[in-house]
This record gives structure tokens, C-alpha cells and sequence, in this order.
């Protein structure tokens, strides 16, 4: 017994071994091909791009895009998704753990600010949304992030409300959908014009929360 329990062990580790780095180049193709997903259609436009592009720009065997997404489309919906929770999912969380949320709002502002990393997602995102005036499944995957956005913003503003921290005449639910709007627009209009000055422009965007001393006119 003793014997067959060793030879057990000695047969099973190397087993999860290579399970478990099955698994993480499972996972590095596929960020691999989502990042160059991202980057291609930022470049080239959504409907441009192919499945040989992608996986040229990813490093890989073109047949490992249909074995992870099956299909471009797929693989082009799996990268908005991910781009939606960088660009609401995590603000949103952001700002509904805030200490000082009118202090978070301009910090947001300020990370709008272009720069080499952040402009191939922000051309991605205005390509992916512009396509959903046409696309079913991308408009349902924006609705919900937004849903899930505006969710968390008007929960953060009811409860500074409730400690007084905030203006009580604020709408919590109107307010969070015009601060998404806003951080949404805003970034379209520096990924536009980079000269607009970020400093001047995040502390107006703070003045969406008012704080309760200060009333809505601020």
C-alpha cells in the first residue's frame, strides 16, 4: 500500500504540474489576443481587422483564435468586454469606495489625461460603441455595465447623503447617470482635442456632488 501511494504521487504531481501550465499559457494566449485585438482595431477599425492580423500581432498559431473565441466576432466582443469593465467597472468601484467622493470624480478627470497606453483602449471603446448602434450584444453589455455603474454611484450618494456629507436635494440615480455620461464624453473630447486643460476641467466635474453645507448651487 505504502509502495502504490508513492508511485501515486510521484505520477500525479507532474500531472497538476502540466495541467496547471496548460491552464496559464491557456490564459496568456488569450490575453495576448485580446490585447492585440484591442490594438488592431484602435489602428485599423473593427471591421478591417481579421483573424490573421490578430494573431500575427499576438504571436500566435491564427487556429488558437477559433480554439479560445471560435470566431473574430467573438474574440472582438470578448475584448469590449474587458475594455468596458477597465473604463466603467473599475471607476465605478472607485468611486463607490471613495472617502471623498467629489475628490475622486476629479482624480478620474485627471486619468483621462491621453497618453501612449490609454489611447489604443480609448480609440477601441469609440470604435466597439459606435458599433453598437448596430450590434445587439455589444449595446446589452453596455447597458448592463452602465446599469451596474450608475448602481454603484447612486448608492454613494444616497449614503453620503445620509452622514450629511452631500446635498440632499441631489438625485442620486439622475446624478450618477449624467457623471457617467460626463467621464464618458469627457474622454472622447480629450481623445479629441489633448489640449483641453484637465486641471480646470476636473474641478468643475467635482462640482457635480455638492457637498450639504453648500446646497446644489454650490
Amino acid at each position: 500500500m505504502w509502495y502504490r501511494t508513492q508511485v501515486a504521487g510521484s505520477v500525479d504531481q507532474p500531472s497538476r504540474r502540466a495541467s496547471s501550465f496548460s491552464r496559464e499559457s491557456g490564459d496568456q494566449t488569450r490575453r495576448a489576443l485580446l490585447d492585440a485585438a484591442v490594438r488592431l482595431v484602435a489602428e485599423r477599425g473593427w471591421d478591417a481587422v481579421t483573424t490573421r492580423q490578430i494573431a500575427e500581432r499576438a504571436g500566435v498559431n491564427q487556429g488558437l483564435i477559433h480554439y479560445h473565441f471560435r470566431s473574430k466576432d467573438q474574440l472582438l466582443h470578448a475584448a469590449f468586454e474587458r475594455a468596458l469593465r477597465e473604463t466603467f467597472a473599475e471607476p465605478g468601484a472607485a468611486l463607490a469606495h471613495a472617502t471623498d467622493l467629489r475628490a475622486a470624480i476629479a482624480d478620474l478627470v485627471r486619468g483621462l489625461e491621453p497618453g501612449d497606453e490609454m489611447e489604443p483602449l480609448a480609440l477601441f471603446s469609440v470604435e466597439a460603441m459606435a458599433r453598437g448602434a448596430r450590434d445587439v450584444e455589444i449595446r446589452r453589455s453596455m447597458a448592463e455595465m452602465l446599469a451596474e455603474f450608475r448602481e454603484q454611484i447612486a448608492g454613494r450618494i444616497a449614503a453620503g447623503q445620509r452622514r450629511g456629507e452631500l446635498s440632499a436635494d441631489l438625485d442620486p440615480v439622475g446624478t450618477a447617470t449624467v457623471l457617467g455620461a460626463m467621464l464618458d464624453g469627457l474622454g472622447l473630447h480629450v481623445l479629441i482635442d489633448p489640449s483641453i486643460d484637465i486641471e480646470r476641467t476636473a474641478a468643475a466635474a467635482s462640482l457635480i456632488t455638492p457637498p450639504a453645507e453648500r446646497g446644489i448651487t454650490g
